[in-house]
């Protein structure tokens, strides 16, 4: 034999070492493997039962609140409805009332204004009244004035003018 196939035969000898070396490695992985997924479905099955367990205690419980649940639906329910009602009551009434505030603003406004229509008529019929007043207050000042002057007039002419009276009268001048 010569180097050359000396060489080709340690190569060929090491690559079956190598192979069989990668197929005892791979039937022990695969060993291994059949075994994990075999703990890992006996994992799974028990994590799944406890789960199924523990909802199925869950729905149990829920089925007890759904009831007050729904109840608390139904009162809520109720409830809006009611506040729908009463909000739609109190939108008239607060309608009514602002036709009522409306109404009265009219009212109020229309006798202000009569009211002081009523104190201008006032005003004036008092001012002519005061006008009229200190025009006689006057035209009898006048007439006192002139009834006194007639008097003295008269008593001069029936009594006659007192001599001291004529003096007094000369002096003044």
């Amino acid at each position: 034999m010569s180097t050359k196939d000396k060489i080709i035969f340690g190569v060929l000898v090491v690559l079956v070492g190598v192979a069989v070396y990668f197929q005892f490695m791979a039937t022990d992985m695969i060993t291994r493997m059949d075994e994990l997924n075999k703990n890992d479905a006996e994992h799974v099955d028990v994590v799944h039962n406890e789960f199924r367990k523990d909802l199925r205690k869950l729905n149990l419980q829920f089925i007890g609140r759904g009831k007050h649940l729904q109840k608390a639906q139904q009162d809520i329910i109720a409830n809006t409805e009611y506040i729908e009602y009463v909000t739609d009551s109190l939108g008239n009434a607060i309608q009514v009332v602002q036709y009522n505030l409306d109404e009265l603003d009219r009212k109020v406004a229309k006798q202000f204004a009569n009211v002081e229509d009523d104190i201008q008529d006032l005003t004036d019929s008092f001012n002519r009244e005061r006008r009229r007043s200190k025009s006689e207050r006057g035209e009898i000042k006048q007439t006192i004035t002139a009834m006194q002057s007639e008097i003295k007039a008269l008593n001069d002419k029936v009594f006659g003018v007192p001599i001291e009276e004529e003096e007094e009268e000369k002096d003044n001048k």
